[in-house]
């Protein structure tokens, strides 16, 4: 016998589903987020349904400390103008398609090259806090701030810890 998904799902449940789709489908299937590799770099910015990127964000390299801003597909592959910069931030090379192209650009020029409204974060293996494991009064605090946010009728997205540093402010 077949199975359909109407028997599956409650109507409250398809009704959700079906207003979450057509908010995925108006963004065009594609929202801000994170993909982190395995070798610890990490994509943020524009991701498809299924995470990977998808549009324009940065690379930030764990190893060398330096990132890319530019347009990506899921392959890491980039096209168009596209900016890196330095480790310490303060340099940043043009690239075209992901390759170097002209040299260094002032940092203003470089923001404005990519249409950022503030420098990347820096993001290295010397920046990375050291994992201090299970707590079990922040884990009890989460638990109150998400139970919080719900009974006030507040969007669960945000998180006690404020938001991510790495997510870039994008001027247009």
């Amino acid at each position: 016998s077949k199975c359909s998904l109407g028997r599956l799902v409650s109507p409250l449940s398809r009704r959700v589903l079906r207003q979450a789709m057509q908010g995925i489908r108006a963004l065009g299937g594609q929202y801000q987020g994170t993909y982190i590799y395995a070798t610890g770099d990490m994509y943020c910015g524009t991701v498809d349904l299924g995470g990977l990127p998808s549009g324009r964000g940065c690379l930030y390299y764990l190893k060398s400390g330096e990132c890319d801003v530019a347009i990506f597909d899921q392959s890491l592959n980039q096209t168009g103008e596209g900016v890196r910069y330095s480790r310490e931030r303060t340099v940043a090379y043009r690239l075209f398609n992901g390759q170097p192209d002209g040299g260094s650009v002032d940092l203003d020029e470089a923001l404005d090259i990519m249409g950022l409204q503030e420098t990347p974060a820096m993001r290295s293996e010397d920046t990375i806090p050291e994992h201090i494991g299970y707590d079990p009064a922040r884990h009890k605090m989460t638990k109150a701030w998400f139970a919080y946010r719900k009974l006030a009728g507040l969007s669960p997205d945000e998180t006690p810890f404020g938001g991510s540093p790495y997510q870039l402010v994008w001027a247009r």
